[in-house]
């Protein structure tokens, strides 16, 4: 079965969310824009009828449906033949969640189920402008309802010579509207089903290949389902990173479609944020906002003036004779969307098409590399992974510690730097992006935090799991991006974790995720070898990547017990993980974690919550010779039947990186 688990993939079940009663439907045209490429080509046409709209440039023909203020149809002509590339009347749509603060019971109780919201308003006017060669134009327009207070502008557009279509969509709130959220923003595009015209996806070069269409037998967890062939598959293993991520697509039967998004600037969570992308072989989505892996909300106050601009992204369409042949060439159309960013061609007060750039130098004051450190422009406050209003920018620092931050949009950040080696970010605030100029912040000192000399460190401090056995972002053996990874803990660590400073290795002695199941003890081990008792503070610093915690409703009916240390007791917190620390059987502690996520049982490596702990105990605790330090969940509880763990209830803490320091203590003279 373990292995069979490899093999899975995702799902996800989604309804079209606007209706005819939810949006105001125009078409407008124009020669804002025109590639020198398309210049030979077929001029675009466009039609408007009582009921749709029709665009076509020669090489695809869209339908927007009045009615269901969706695509109903993606025709694609290549090769002498046209292909339907979506579902018959349900070929793109959006949808939301998200809700307004504040409403009378009576009335929140009429709100849509499963947290997902109409966009609001009657269908007002229909326009239909002059059509150019060069460009059509199909925009969507809602109005605030009490369930969710927010107005959007959805843009199709269609360009002369272009093999896919661009979209983008702007929210505003403001005078008027109630205090509310969004939780989570996306376009779908279904892809045709009996027979599936697609059969292979693409998320990155780690995980392109065939997908198992085997049916689905029943459900198992939370969008995982046990097949007929008994392979597991689950829409959390196609999860990407945005910190690089521009490109992900479905392919079959020679065709190929695919999502392009030459910036995550408007991507709430920065480099460190998670999202899905192919929920099966026939759901493409385009995550603009999301909470997956403990992502943010957009949180609103009532009246507060508000807008965001996403997009424009490319629904790119291609064709080839192999999937590779095909795949090849979306990330070459990729290469070029990103180079073109901004698109000059926007004009829309929102849109910045003037950028400027940021740059500078991190100097580590202990005289250590900043290579490799991540840095971030993002509002001030220090949470921005959790940030979602605004745009986020990023890039990493070279091996001098150098950086430029390139195409930000004007305004005013602060600057953020983390990774290289240190536990505390670096926050630099009010930096100026002006259009057109460079901000040249100089020198930035970093000062690291640090509590004596190091004895140990196990991992690096970078946010993530990667170094670790299980922790690489792939469908591969040692990839986290399998459902069900906890099942093969046991398996991988029947002695469970016991780590030797100096002899083991990272990548393949400590797991990526402490399971709240464990094999023989319920803790981790720690073993190290000192040259003589120590004096003065310890200190052990904790990054935790992520902290999902057993709810206790599972806890007890797994009849489990606290077992470890002292501990916390059964009760209702749902959403806390206590984990105990003890030094050669010792107490020294209590790590108190905040749920961060669900990265446990949805295929993640980390969350975007970061959670940074410190313990300090005497330091003559640490004597000569061998030296034991353990971290022990307390909701651990040995590992259950097969069927027990088919269902998924078990909770992790992942750690980033652990370091143990000793202060001697200071004599006054």
């Amino acid at each position: 079965m373990e292995q069979k688990l490899h093999k899975s993939r995702g799902f996800s079940i989604v309804t079209p969310l606007l209706t005819a009663a939810a949006a105001l439907l125009w078409l407008t045209v124009g020669t804002a824009w025109s590639d020198p490429a398309s210049v030979a080509a077929p001029p675009v046409t466009a039609q408007s009828t009582p009921t749709q709209i029709v665009m076509d440039n020669g090489i695809l023909s869209v339908t927007v449906d009045k009615h269901g203020a969706k695509m109903s149809s993606i025709i694609y002509r290549h090769d002498g033949v046209s292909t339907s590339m979506g579902f018959p009347k349900d070929a793109m749509y959006f949808d939301t969640n998200g809700g307004a603060f504040g409403l009378p019971a009576a009335v929140a109780a009429k709100a849509p189920k499963a947290g997902y919201a109409q966009l609001g308003g009657v269908v007002k006017s229909i326009v239909l402008t002059e059509n150019t060669p060069d460009e059509a134009e199909t925009v969507l327009t809602t109005a605030p309802t009490m369930y969710l207070p927010f107005r959007a502008e959805i843009h199709y557009i269609l360009k002369r010579g272009v093999s896919g279509f661009y979209v983008y969509v702007i929210y505003s709130h403001g005078p008027g509207m109630s205090a509310g959220s969004i939780g989570q923003s996306r376009f779908v595009i279904r892809g045709p089903s009996k027979p599936n015209l697609y059969n292979y996806v693409a998320i990155d070069d780690a995980r392109f290949g065939p997908v198992d269409e085997s049916p689905f037998v029943k459900a198992v967890s939370d969008a995982t389902f046990l097949q007929k062939d008994g392979n597991v598959y689950c829409k959390y293993n196609n999860t990407a990173f945005m910190a690089d991520h521009h490109l992900h697509g479905m392919l079959g039967n020679g065709v190929g479609i695919w999502m392009i998004n030459p910036s995550d600037e408007y991507v709430n969570g920065g480099p460190i944020k998670q999202e899905l992308t192919v929920h099966q072989v026939n759901i493409l989505l385009n995550m603009l906002q999301g909470g997956h892996f403990g992502g943010g909300s957009i949180l609103v106050k009532a009246d507060e003036p508000w807008t965001k601009f996403y997009g424009p992204f490319l629904v790119y369409l291609n064709s080839g004779p192999t999937p590779q042949a095909m795949y090849a060439d979306a990330k070459q159309k990729t290469t070029a969307e990103v180079a073109s960013w901004p698109y000059q061609w926007v004009n829309d007060p929102n849109y910045a098409v003037v950028r400027g750039s940021v740059q500078g130098t991190l100097h580590l004051t202990d005289g250590e590399s900043a290579a490799g450190a991540w840095v971030v422009l993002a509002d001030p406050g220090g949470d921005w992974p959790m940030q979602a209003k605004h745009y986020e920018f990023w890039t990493r620092a070279a091996d001098d510690g150098s950086f430029t931050i390139n195409k930000v949009c004007p305004g005013s950040y602060a600057l953020y730097a983390y990774g290289a080696n240190q536990f505390e970010q670096l926050e630099k605030d009010g930096v100026t992006v002006a259009p057109g100029a460079t901000s040249d912040l100089g020198v930035i000192d970093w000062q690291p935090v640090t509590h004596g000399t190091t004895l140990w460190q196990i991992g690096t401090p970078d946010r993530t799991t990667l170094e670790y056995r299980g922790g690489q972002d792939n469908w591969g053996p040692d990839g986290m991006r399998h459902w069900a990874n906890f099942m093969t803990y046991q398996q991988n660590f029947p002695n469970d974790v016991n780590f030797t400073i100096g002899k083991s290795d990272p990548a393949t002695d400590w797991n990526y995720a402490q399971w709240t199941w464990y094999s023989k003890v319920p803790y981790w081990t720690v073993n190290f070898t000192l040259p003589a008792q120590q004096q003065g503070t310890a200190t052990l610093t904790f990054g935790v990547a992520a902290a999902d915690p057993l709810v206790d409703d599972v806890r007890q009916a797994l009849g489990s017990k606290p077992i470890v240390g002292k501990g916390t007791p059964l009760t209702a917190d749902k959403n806390t993980t206590h984990v105990i620390v003890k030094v050669n059987g010792t107490q020294v502690g209590e790590l108190n974690l905040v749920k961060s996520g669900a990265a446990a049982y949805r295929s993640g490596g980390e969350d975007s919550l970061y959670q940074l702990k410190y313990l300090t105990f005497p330091a003559n605790l640490l004597t000569a010779g061998q030296n034991q330090v353990t971290f022990g969940d307390t909701a651990a509880t040995p590992f259950p039947s097969k069927a027990e763990q088919m269902r998924g209830h078990v909770g992790a803490v992942m750690y980033d990186s652990i370091r143990l320091e000793v202060a001697p203590t200071t004599v006054n003279q």
